[in-house]
């Protein structure tokens, strides 16, 4: 079987399902999309059981196409398309193909008798093969190619409903949201905006990706490698070719860390890393389901992936970096994820800082354990992050669209297996013993806490911020868990018809519910125990010495205990502010902890203002104004704008001046000239014969002077 299919096989469904449109009933477009999933997910894995089991350290290889050869000084460089399987890419293909098929089953319930039904299913397959794509690509050029194809995609399902209003306009955002909700533009907030605004914020970080496949490229080609291989690019990396070889006046370290870098910016930009990281949030405009998959296993995912695959060319500088954007950033959104009102908008931010810890862990290093660490984040935050949006989906649909926490409530009688499977995720994320998330995340500060031996600040700081996230990530989905499950009903009408999901839907619930316990991951009931992860997913490079594992042993322990006792107080906080006082001692407690300490409540809700710096300085500022410069250097003048074809009149002024210099001005004095010398033909052509015979005369009459005086 070639790894072929498993990108080709949903291309081509979602090719049927689009052509076929309304020809076909929308069981048969779920279906099928359903079928399909489930087949790639039988085959990944087998084909996961067979890479993770062979002895050979080889991966799988499999050449599709060659796109161009360019002759080289060394040799010509051939710009392949081919599948690289290596347990990485086995294991990820896996978990996008498995939650993949969960969404559409629990997708056939949740969008059921939607009037865009139908569309979703091939939207979703194109965006599962652009993302197999991503995770397969033997080179960063395929890769690439993926990584536009899942922007692509992205921007498909978050305009989902595309004629949606915007929230300024939308009667029912406007009745549903809290009593001095702020931070979001609401002009700004609907499907057709947050789709835009994901593909050009992704864009940015695009820039960074191409230029640093631009430099691989450049230096492949001058050093005689064959292909752009991972392989070859890696021994390129290891053989000093970029001592070898200059681009734009840089080389050596310098121009590797700038390539590193350009990856660096491209994963920031499609993982919503600080300070990209403001488009995510906006992108809850698509159906829940959509987020399910986008924020768990595969778009948001891509970023972290690609540092992952581009591991053996990440400099000291640039890992660096990295642990300090991830750092910054599972800060950043998690203060803010305390503050939110709207249940999925917690989910969003949550999201953005998870992904800050998985890039704290790669920055780390891969001799500390942190690019373990932060893969098996990535593939169990995948699981319990997926869980945690089809639990918000259910609620939401069960309560008439109702987002409002702080208008929610006591659903746990109502809902219970979704409270349940709710539940079981909040302990997962919040690093619970014997839960995924104790496993992984626990891995991640243990391997900051390893790299912060070195007494350094520049790593002391992270490992500070990565303690801190911890305690509030345990406190807002507290919060979160209770002000939706817990108590009693603060809005009778929202939960009074609330019940389950379908028995399908439920099913997927429980069943993402199992991938929540950390045994599923270690094979071992021992919570500080390895796991396969730990041996399948290890540092490309040398192995760690045995002082080094010694210390990662410690600091495991340590960290743990630490982590734990953190994640203890947070959670603790939340049920005594959200629970315990106000349903057992009737205080608003959160009332009066917004109304105590109103400037911090105030800063985060304005999402730490941000989003509105950015509108002002780009949308209304740069942007606006660059709009404008180019309108007058078109058209010249306001007044030009406003009556295009209102030909200047009067004396020269600044405005006249503007427009004869303009393009459009220039292209109308084109026109006119041509007009003015047609007009002076017109008074020589008069048709008399006795004109035509003095031209000819005065015309003989010059020459002649000219041949007497020559």
């Amino acid at each position: 079987m070639t790894p072929a299919v498993f990108i080709l096989a949903p291309l081509l469904t979602a090719a049927v399902l689009l052509a076929a449109g309304r020809r076909l009933p929308v069981a048969v477009h779920a279906w099928l999309a359903i079928l399909v999933m489930a087949v790639c997910t039988a085959l990944s894995v087998g084909q996961a059981l067979h890479v993770c089991s062979s002895s050979e350290a080889q991966p799988l290889l499999s050449h599709l196409a060659t796109w161009l050869i360019l002759p080289g000084p060394h040799g010509p460089l051939a710009l392949n398309l081919g599948l690289w399987v290596d347990p990485l890419a086995a294991l990820m293909t896996v978990v996008v193909c498995l939650l993949a098929t969960l969404v559409l089953v629990f997708t056939t319930w949740y969008l059921h008798g939607d009037r865009f039904e139908r569309r979703f299913y091939w939207m979703f397959t194109f965006f599962c093969a652009a993302m197999l794509t991503v995770v397969l690509s033997d080179n960063l050029l395929l890769s690439f190619i993926g990584w536009e194809l899942v922007g692509l995609g992205s921007y498909f399902l978050i305009g989902y409903w595309f004629d949606k209003p915007a929230a300024a306009d939308d009667a029912h955002y406007q009745a549903m949201k809290a009593p001095g909700a702020c931070g979001v533009i609401e002009s700004r907030l609907s499907p057709a905006h947050a789709q835009l605004k994901a593909f050009v914020m992704n864009r940015v970080g695009d820039f960074g990706f191409l230029s640093a496949v631009a430099i691989v490229t450049w230096v492949a080609w001058a050093a005689g490698a064959a292909s752009l291989r991972w392989d070859e690019v890696f021994s390129l990396v290891r053989d000093g070719a970029f001592d070898r070889v200059s681009f734009a006046g840089l080389s050596g370290t310098t121009l590797l860390t700038l390539a590193g870098l350009g990856i660096l910016l491209g994963a920031i930009g499609k993982s919503a890393q600080f300070p990209l990281h403001t488009w995510l949030p906006d992108a809850m405009q698509g159906p829940t389901t959509a987020s399910a998959i986008i924020h768990a296993a595969t778009m948001v995912a891509a970023g972290v992936y690609l540092i992952a695959r581009c591991y053996p060319m990440l400099t000291p500088d640039v890992l660096l970096t990295v642990q300090w954007i991830g750092a910054i950033t599972c800060f950043l959104a998690a203060t803010i994820a305390c503050v939110q009102w709207d249940l999925k908008a917690v989910l969003a931010y949550s999201t953005i800082s998870q992904l800050g810890f998985m890039l704290l862990g790669l920055g780390s290093g891969g001799d500390t354990g942190g690019y373990t660490a932060g893969i098996s984040h990535l593939f169990t935050h995948a699981i319990f992050k997926c869980l945690l949006f089809l639990c918000a989906a259910a609620v939401i649909h069960a309560c008439h669209e109702q987002q409002n926490l702080h208008r929610l409530g006591g659903l746990r009688r109502k809902m219970p297996f979704t409270a349940l499977a709710a539940g079981l995720a909040v302990l997962a994320i919040c690093g619970m013993p014997f839960f995924s998330g104790f496993y992984s995340k626990d891995a991640v500060l243990a391997a900051a806490w390893v790299a912060a031996q070195d007494g350094r600040w520049q790593h002391v700081v992270p490992l500070g911020l990565g303690l801190v996230t911890a305690l509030l990530t345990a406190a807002y989905m507290t919060r979160w868990w209770l002000r939706l499950f817990a108590g009693t009903p603060r809005d009778v009408h929202a939960v009074d018809h609330a019940h389950d999901p379908w028995p399908r839907a439920t099913v997927v619930l429980l069943l993402l519910a199992l991938g929540t316990f950390q045994v599923v991951f270690t094979f071992n009931a021992n919570p500080l125990a390895s796991g396969p992860l730990d041996t399948l997913l290890t540092a490309p490079g040398p192995a760690a010495g045995h002082e080094m594992i010694e210390l990662r042993h410690h600091a495991h322990g340590t960290v743990a205990l630490l982590a734990t006792v953190l994640m203890a107080i947070g959670m603790s906080f939340s049920i005594l502010v959200f629970w315990w006082l106000p349903e057992r001692r009737r205080i608003d407690a959160p009332g009066a902890l917004a109304r105590g300490f109103q400037p911090v409540w105030r800063f985060l809700a304005e999402l730490w203002w941000l989003d509105k710096l950015y509108d002002r300085a780009v949308v209304n500022g740069l942007g606006q104004g660059i709009g404008r410069l180019l309108a007058r250097l078109d058209l010249g003048s306001a007044e030009r704008l406003a009556k295009l074809d209102a030909a200047p009149t009067g004396p020269a002024t600044p405005t006249r001046l503007m427009t004869l210099i303009s393009l459009d001005g220039l292209v109308d004095g084109v026109g006119r000239s041509v007009a003015a010398l047609g007009r002076a033909s017109v008074a020589a052509q008069n048709g008399r014969i006795g004109a035509y015979a003095a031209y000819a005369c005065l015309a003989i009459a010059v020459v002649l002077v000219l041949l007497l005086l020559t």
